[in-house]
């Protein structure tokens, strides 16, 4: 289920053909983390300084998604050999950052035929396993808290959790399929990655959320201005944001929230010509916004991206932190 780096056009083509995009850009992760960092307790922040050298957040916002660069020989982790190393343990790394779930699902289901062991409640859990000492050996540390910080980010983004399933007919007209039983086995859209509403290369769903509203509702893209306006944000309105209970449940109940929100993102899309890939699955849809879109869209970015920097502190401070 999207940075600022000059790629190569190989590289680009590669990773536009991967089936999640870079959530919330590099902006929106590190403002996130830069939320979360000012959000440890003494015991949270001793533990992540101990970890990374540094209880900088943000310095760990972007690393899962420069791995998908460092594939293709590109990005900043291109001849890192830790990085070169994760992707040849974990070469799927990729599809981690999402879970494909239709519109209609009532509640995050890891039984369920649309989770997977690797979608992204999973491996964000994983990472809770490895802080904790009895997870993944292949994972290190570092690697779990990278991981950690960034999907946090990811499972509030709403197309890294729902997506729209669709029914094409004969005739090429696409109908969004929500109900979960009518849904399994049809086409998908990739968590908004194949809905284009432009020609520009910005022009589609996912890129809308991962980004566009973000520049939109902080007016730029600097990471420290948009963290001042999450934490505001969260000094309002956390309280009501807390969760209970055991925090190994929380992923699910944060992907399940993201369920609705993407509801939300989808409301009032009007489908037209669709573009099939030489496999039958889809490779366009073209879209139609609302015009009132940004009404609703950009204050549930905004709630969603403060969301997720407020929870991964509440996270990192309720860990029981292994030695």
């Amino acid at each position: 289920m999207k940075s600022a780096l000059v790629w190569s056009l190989a590289t680009v083509a590669a990773l536009a053909a991967a089936p999640s995009g870079y959530s919330w850009w590099d902006v929106g992760h590190k403002a996130m983390a830069i939320e979360a960092t000012a959000l440890l307790k003494p015991a949270a922040r001793a533990h992540v300084k101990s970890i990374l050298g540094t209880d900088d957040l943000a310095s760990a916002a972007t690393w899962m998604d420069e791995l998908k660069e460092a594939r293709y020989h590109a990005g900043p982790l291109a001849t890192d050999p830790e990085a070169l190393h994760f992707n040849h343990v974990f070469p799927h790394n990729s599809d981690w950052h999402f879970v494909d779930l239709p519109l209609g699902l009532p509640a995050y289901d890891p039984n369920s035929g649309f989770s997977r062991p690797d979608d992204l409640v999973h491996m964000l859990s994983a990472s809770i396993d490895v802080l904790e000492g009895h997870g993944d050996p292949n994972i290190t540390k570092p690697e779990a808290l990278w991981m950690l910080v960034h999907f946090c980010g990811d499972i509030h983004q709403p197309l890294h959790v729902a997506n729209g399933f669709f029914r094409v007919s004969d005739s090429g007209v696409p109908t969004l399929v929500t109900d979960p039983a009518e849904a399994e086995g049809l086409s998908n859209d990739k968590g908004g990655n194949c809905e284009r509403f432009g020609k520009a290369k910005s022009d589609v769903l996912h890129a809308y959320w991962d980004g566009i509203l973000v520049e939109k509702f902080s007016g730029g893209k600097d990471p420290v201005k948009v963290a001042t306006l999450l934490s505001a944000d969260a000094a309002q309105s956390g309280a009501s944001w807390a969760d209970a209970g055991d925090y190994h449940l929380w992923p699910g109940l944060w992907a399940t929230e993201s369920i609705l929100a993407a509801r939300t993102a989808y409301a009032g899309l009007s489908y037209g010509n669709v573009e099939l890939d030489p496999r039958g699955g889809i490779r366009t849809i073209w879209v139609t916004l609302p015009t009132d879109y940004d009404r609703t869209a950009l204050p549930l970015a905004r709630e969603r991206l403060a969301k997720s920097g407020y929870r991964l502190a509440e996270l990192l401070n309720a860990i029981h932190w292994a030695d």
